[in-house]
Order: C-alpha cells, then structure tokens, then sequence
C-alpha cells in the first residue's frame, strides 16, 4: 500500500526502487491486494474509533467500497459524515488533494473502487430493527482511468 500511495501522489518510484544495476524498471501493482489493504486499514481505524461496537465498519464487494457511517454510533448528523466523503471524491476526482493522507485515501478509492457505499444505519427501539439507509457515491473510475485500471 505503500507503494501504491508514493504512486499516485507522483514520486519517481524509478528513481527511489530501480536498482543501480536494472536497464529496465517497471512497478506492477495487484488491484486485488490494494483493494483489500485498503479496505482492512480503513475497517481496523473505524473499529477502533466505534470502540468494536461492531464486527466490521469497511468492506468490499467487488469493485464496491462499502462503510458504516459514524453517525450510526455516535450522535452526529450522518450528512456530515457523508459529505467529508463526497468532498474527498470529487476532490480526487479532480486530481486536488487536501494533503499527502488525502491523496492516497481518496486517489486510492477512485483508482481501485467503482463506488463508495456509505450504510447510515438507525435504530428503532419500539421495533427493535435497524434501518439501513445507503448513499451511493460512484467514483468514475472507468471514465478517469480508461484502460489504465488496477
């Protein structure tokens, strides 16, 4: 992941990893592992900040970044929480990065990710059922990357 994040934040990685000896130098990257690096990283912060109120907070289907919102547990307007993201998007999306952890967070899911899925999640005590409202925010990937996909 790493190396994935000094990538699309634009470091020569020739220049830091080609050895002296090498002609030729080329980084592949496995779309499966930063997609999965990625979505552990994010799922093990969250179950930090929730205190593990929960069994898992990110996850992936596919090319479909999945995450609970923080407002299903704390008391904070879930639109916040919704919006942070959406910024971070459309920020990416638009190659403006907010700062170096931006970069890789928001640059990685919309080079490895076709859609963010946020789960606001609510409880109705009288029922004693979870609501789960879920924002789709799509990343454009395919449109941004063409054929350059990971």
């Amino acid at each position: 992941m790493q190396k994935w994040c000094e990538q699309i934040s634009g470091e020569d990685l020739a220049d830091k990893y080609q050895p002296f000896w090498a002609i030729l130098f080329a980084v592949k990257f496995n779309g499966e592992a930063i997609r999965d690096d990625y979505v552990r990283i994010l799922n093990t912060s969250y179950l930090q900040k929730v205190e593990g109120r929960t069994k898992r907070m990110a996850w992936r289907e596919g090319t479909e970044f999945h995450v609970i919102n923080l407002s299903s547990f704390f008391e904070v307007n879930p639109e916040v929480f919704i919006e942070q993201w959406r910024t971070g998007v459309e920020m990416s999306k638009q190659f403006k990065y907010a700062d170096q952890m931006a970069r890789c967070q928001f640059g990685t899911l919309t080079s490895a990710f076709d859609s963010l899925h946020i789960h606001s999640m609510t409880y109705d005590p009288p029922n004693k059922k979870w609501t789960d409202n879920v924002t789709v925010i799509p990343t454009d990937r395919n449109a941004i990357l063409g054929n350059d996909l990971i």
